[in-house]
């Protein structure tokens, strides 16, 4: 009885340290990494319509050192191992807000991606509420598609389009940041 209940204890580490190897193997071979850009400045023009959807700001950016980036995070990995980008987050800064110009002004944003070869892609989109503020998370559209071939190509933007809610009387300093999950695998 007791050979018996010791087999089975022996059965069980076994299987159990079987079980937690290929979650390690698993986890070597393929991985999920997030990176986060740094922040890109831009100014956003003095805008009086508010009728129409307008063009806020076409945002030309350099291609991203995505071998960097994920070399930073996981030294077995690179750009070769990208098996897919998803967007997770996508942020707006107005740097220079009084009163009258801020994150108010906006009564619809839409941001899309677009690259070179590829058709534009709307990745994020709201309607900010009607009070003050500087800072806004604009939440990621549901289902957004991989990213893969926006943010490998040689020259991506962010396009930000909107309707104003009330007209701006200045010129604002801007930034936005992304962060992307990268899932990477041999």
């Amino acid at each position: 009885m007791r050979t018996k209940t010791n087999i089975l204890l022996a059965s069980a580490l076994i299987i159990t340290a079987v079980l937690l190897s290929c979650n390690n193997i698993s986890e070597s071979i393929q991985r999920d990494v997030f990176i986060n850009t740094k922040a890109i400045s831009f100014t956003i023009p003095k805008i009086s319509d508010t009728d129409s959807i307008i063009l806020i700001k076409d945002i030309n950016t350099k291609s991203l050192n995505l071998d960097s980036l994920i070399n930073g995070q996981s030294d077995k990995f690179g750009a070769k191992n990208i098996k897919g980008i998803k967007i997770k987050d996508f942020k707006l800064a107005l740097l220079d807000t009084n009163s009258l110009n801020n994150i108010q002004n906006i009564e619809t944003i839409i941001v899309t991606v677009r690259a070179s070869g590829q058709d534009s892609l709307i990745i994020a989109r709201t309607n900010p509420s009607n009070t003050k503020a500087s800072k806004l998370t604009i939440p990621i559209v549901t289902g957004s598609p991989d990213l893969k071939t926006y943010l490998t190509s040689p020259t991506f933007s962010y396009n930000l389009t909107g309707i104003l809610r009330t007209a701006t009387t200045k010129e604002l300093k801007a930034e936005v940041t992304a962060t992307y999950t990268v899932t990477v695998g041999l």
